[in-house]
């Protein structure tokens, strides 16, 4: 078992390693269609070689050994390469929480498990647009509070709220394609990706749904590229199609 706190300085380089290898992984699958799979394939399993030697150089000895071994099954399907990288994105971020790596962790991680483990996510609504957030992401819900302007306007910040005695930003939605509110009433909620903290405005919050990541549908809505560009997929339920939003894209 290795434990990744040794010093503060091997701790944060570790840290940087992990984050860098759910940014790279999240790239990868974007890039894959029916089209590319095929050449992204052979670039893939290069990458994955790549990724075991700085995973055994920072002392991930099991993880080194899972993308070892995935390297090798690479070419036979697009949707096992899509897989083996959702599943390497998930580990890492889970090495990222639990800060120790395992035999019992990589073993979550194998496909077949984890594509049949259930994950909550809170449906969310914003004016009539459905999307849903990983429930583990999810700090509080708030009523709606004051939003502050920032003193020069940024991409995708419609403000600011204080949070705790913080001032935390407000992401703008309707920047990425989500129809304006149109005067409707509002809540927040607070959501954090590691330690970035951020508010999301909703008009309304409904269930929690327990789906698992085999049900996840990949693809976006060609209508709308800005809307898609934030979407981890799509889960059909009740009818409709509810968009998984991707908070990592969000506060890249």
């Amino acid at each position: 078992m290795s434990d990744f706190f040794g010093d503060d300085f091997t701790a944060e380089l570790k840290a940087y390693f992990l984050n860098s290898l759910v940014t790279e992984t999240g790239k990868f699958i974007d890039l894959i269609d029916n089209q590319t799979w095929k050449n992204i394939a052979s670039e893939t399993a290069e990458q994955f070689t790549s990724w075991a030697v700085d995973a055994k150089t920072n002392e991930y000895i099991c993880l080194s050994d899972w993308l070892t071994e995935r390297a090798k099954g690479l070419h036979e399907d697009k949707d096992i390469l899509i897989d083996h990288l959702k599943n390497l994105r998930a580990y890492a971020q889970s090495l990222l929480e639990t800060k120790i790596d395992s035999p019992e962790l990589a073993a979550k991680f194998t496909g077949a498990v984890f594509e049949s483990e259930e994950i909550s996510y809170l449906h969310c609504r914003s004016g009539f647009q459905d999307f849903a957030l990983p429930l583990l992401n999810v700090i509080e819900i708030t009523p709606s509070l004051p939003t502050f302007a920032l003193p020069e306007r940024r991409k995708g910040i419609a403000g600011l709220i204080a949070f705790r005695g913080e001032a935390i930003p407000v992401i703008d939605l309707q920047e990425y394609g989500f129809a304006d509110l149109g005067g409707k009433s509002y809540y927040f909620i607070v959501c954090h990706v590691d330690s970035v903290l951020f508010a999301l405005q909703v008009t309304e919050t409904d269930d929690l749904l327990r789906m698992t990541n085999k049900d996840m549908q990949l693809g976006g809505d060609s209508k709308n590229p800005s809307f898609s560009s934030l979407s981890k997929g799509f889960f059909h339920w009740e009818n409709r199609n509810i968009m998984v939003l991707d908070l990592e894209k969000l506060v890249a």
